[in-house]
C-alpha cells in the first residue's frame, strides 16, 4: 500500500510540475498542507484539478491561475468562515490564495476539517457538476482492442473512464502519452487498481 500511495502522490506532483515556475511553490505548499491534514484521503485528478476525496466525496480541489492558487472546498466552509476570509478574494465556492503571500494554514485547516466533518455526518451531498465526456481517440480504442481489454474498460465507473481519457489526452509528448496509455492498460488488466491506487467495485 505504501508504494501505491506514493505513486498516487506522484500523479498530482506530475500535474504540479507541468505548471509555470511561478505557480509551483504555492501549489506545492498547499498540496503538502492538504496531505498533512488528510493523509488517508483519496487523491487524484478530477475536473482537470488535483482533488482530495473522503468517503467518495470531494473535500477540496485546487489549481493555479493568474497570480494565485484557487482553493475550492465547496461552498459550506467558505460561508462558515467568511468573516476570516475578508483579506482574501473569494466567492461562493472559491478562495484566491495569492502567490506572494504565505498560506493561511490554520484557516485552511479549519475549512478542510469542517468539510470532512460534514461528509462524515452525512450532511454533505455529492457535487452535481456537469462534466463533459472525453472522446476516445482511435489510438486508445485500438490499444484496448489489441490488448483485449475493452470489456474491462467499459466495466469501470464512468468517472474513471473519463479521467483516463482526459489524462492520456492531456500529455503533450508522444512518449508521455504512450506511458500513460500503458499504465491504463496495466491497471485494467490488474482489475483492482486505478491511477496506481488500490480500488475495487462497490459490492
Amino acid at each position: 500500500m505504501e508504494e501505491q500511495l506514493m505513486t498516487t502522490i506522484d500523479v498530482i506532483a506530475e500535474y504540479i510540475d507541468q505548471k509555470p515556475a511561478a505557480a509551483k511553490s504555492s501549489m506545492n505548499d498547499l498540496y503538502q498542507l492538504l496531505l498533512a491534514i488528510m493523509p488517508g484521503a483519496e487523491r487524484r485528478i478530477s475536473y482537470r484539478m488535483p482533488t482530495f476525496f473522503v468517503d467518495g466525496q470531494p473535500v477540496v480541489y485546487f489549481d493555479a491561475h493568474d497570480g494565485y492558487t484557487g482553493f475550492y472546498p465547496t461552498s459550506a466552509p467558505i460561508k462558515e468562515f467568511e468573516s476570516e476570509l475578508s483579506q482574501y478574494r473569494h466567492s461562493k465556492g472559491a478562495v484566491h490564495l495569492p502567490w506572494d503571500q504565505p498560506l493561511p494554514a490554520p484557516l485552511l485547516t479549519k475549512m478542510v476539517q469542517s468539510r470532512i466533518a460534514s461528509i462524515k455526518a452525512g450532511k454533505a451531498h455529492p457535487q452535481r457538476v456537469t462534466r463533459a465526456a472525453e472522446p476516445m481517440t482511435d489510438e486508445v480504442a485500438q490499444a484496448l482492442a489489441a490488448a483485449g481489454l475493452r470489456g474491462q474498460y467499459d466495466a469501470r465507473p464512468w468517472y474513471q473512464r473519463n479521467d483516463y481519457l482526459r489524462w492520456i489526452g492531456a500529455a503533450k509528448q508522444p512518449a508521455t502519452r504512450a506511458r500513460r496509455l500503458a499504465q491504463m492498460l496495466s491497471e485494467l488488466r490488474a482489475g483492482d487498481v486505478y491511477m496506481r491506487m488500490a480500488w475495487g467495485p462497490r459490492k
